[in-house]
């Protein structure tokens, strides 16, 4: 750019020294756009976003609570959760989960409790399987023979 301004300012002094000007200091637009424009439109991008999200969040509250949905704690998922956030000497599933009171009073039936077994298993089966893996998945003795139990049945699935 600068051997072009040097051409040019043969012919045209004035346009020489501009084009050369040009090549030696950053032109004005992109500093500008650089460190203001730039900056400005990712703030604007991430505000909208964030407002896209809480939006969202409020239509899906707004929806659950003006629907006839059925609100349920799942016994199973809510042991499990137990289940990884304590140790064995805290907490052992088999020994403070009772089977018995598996039943969930809104839902007909209890292929929910089949569904949950089955799809705990479909999540698991490749830790389950590999004892390896125990550790990093944070399952303790208790919590494999838990799954041991809940899974008895489904390891042909």
């Amino acid at each position: 750019m600068l051997l072009i301004g040097g051409i040019a300012a043969l012919t045209n002094p004035l346009l020489g020294a501009g084009i050369a000007a040009k090549a030696l200091l950053p032109g004005v637009a992109g500093i500008v756009s650089k460190f203001t424009l730039r900056p400005a439109a990712q703030t604007l991008a991430e505000r909208k976003k964030g407002e896209a999200i809480r939006q969202a969040e409020e239509n899906i509250l707004r929806e659950f609570s003006d629907a006839s949905t059925v609100k349920v704690i799942n016994p199973i998922l809510q042991q499990l959760d137990l289940a990884l956030r304590t140790t064995e000497n805290q907490h052992d599933p088999l020994l403070d989960f009772n089977f018995s009171t598996l039943e969930i009073k809104e839902l007909d039936g209890d292929k929910w409790q089949v569904l949950t077994e089955i799809a705990m298993y479909h999540i698991y089966k490749d830790i389950y399987h590999d004892p390896t893996l125990y550790k990093q998945a944070q399952l303790g003795p208790e919590d494999i023979r838990w799954f041991h139990v809940l899974f008895n049945d489904l390891k042909s699935t």
